[in-house]
């Protein structure tokens, strides 16, 4: 386990990023421990926290590498049926660059989106980019899309998407491909036999790091059928900086943005309407924004 995180063994087994003061804390994992009889003291001390405090989450994780994160689909979708996660453990040179280890909130209200039919991906061909372990591009799979998951270009990662499309979609037709933004979109292009380009491409928090999205958009621009549509969540935990540094990056190239609504985790798994604030400097910890991206 990581310095910095506390486990929790009672079950749900919760892990706390302890490496700030309790304003900051972040849960990023809650998993159940089959085998933990005794009841750890400490988890009174983590329900009061939280409840004191109500600190959003902003991703999960899981305890170990072959551990599972059951994702459950929203009480209204068209398949309830839990889909069960692996996360990547990318190689050491390439942990903080990828953030692949983490299920982000993002990830998981794109996957909201879908499973609710306010993203129909049915018989549409749709590329996932920056996957890390795939949920959306799974979740789109199961939802009768044609679809391409990618992520750096590394077995760690790319072997644990694959793992979790054969776990959940044996019957569909996907592909798992490694792509760096802004390099030959080409295996992309023809990971399902053909070189059309896509109607839908997914983007779950792939915009944190601003000296990115240059790449990321002519990647965009090179795999996006014109009239389809880039789907994209992020998350606001790094600011809203970098967002509103991705659309004027997108606006100067001419691509059309529309913002959707901006949400916010609730304990149970749902999500609220968020509106910001203006002079608030409350920071806007499991606050999502949902934005469309078209090319002319």
């Amino acid at each position: 386990m990581a310095d910095g995180l506390l486990a929790y063994e009672s079950a749900p087994t919760v892990y706390v990023d302890t490496n700030s003061c309790p304003s900051g804390l972040t849960l990023v994992s809650v998993e159940r421990v089959m085998d933990e009889e005794e009841e750890d003291p400490t988890d009174i001390f983590d329900t009061s926290i939280f409840g004191l405090y109500s600190i959003p989450p902003i991703a999960f994780s899981t305890s170990s590498p072959n551990a599972l994160h059951t994702y459950n689909p929203p009480w209204n979708s068209s398949n309830p049926t839990p889909v069960e996660l692996r996360l990547p453990r990318p190689p050491p040179a390439l942990y903080t660059t990828l953030q692949a280890n983490n299920l982000w909130l993002a990830a998981i209200y794109l996957a909201d989106l879908i499973c609710t039919y306010q993203i129909n991906v049915a018989r549409k061909r749709v590329a996932e980019l920056g996957a890390g372990a795939g949920l959306p591009g799974v979740v789109a799979c199961r939802e009768g899309a044609e679809a391409v998951s990618s992520d750096w270009g590394v077995d760690e990662v790319l072997d644990v998407i694959r793992d979790n499309f054969d776990r959940t979609c044996r019957c569909g037709k996907w592909a798992v491909v490694g792509h760096q933004w802004g390099t030959d979109p080409t295996p992309l292009l023809n990971a399902l036999g053909t070189d059309q380009r896509f109607d839908i491409l997914l983007l779950a928090d792939t915009l944190w790091v601003t000296e990115a999205h240059s790449a990321l958009l002519d990647s965009i621009f090179a795999l996006l059928e014109p009239g389809g549509s880039a789907q994209v969540t992020a998350g606001l935990h790094t600011g809203r900086g970098p967002l509103e540094r991705f659309i004027t990056s997108a606006k100067s190239r001419r691509a059309i943005i529309t913002l959707i609504r901006e949400v916010r985790w609730r304990p149970d798994g749902g999500w609220d309407e968020y509106i910001p604030a203006v002079s608030s400097l409350e920071e806007e910890r499991g606050v999502v924004v949902y934005l469309t991206l078209q090319i002319p």
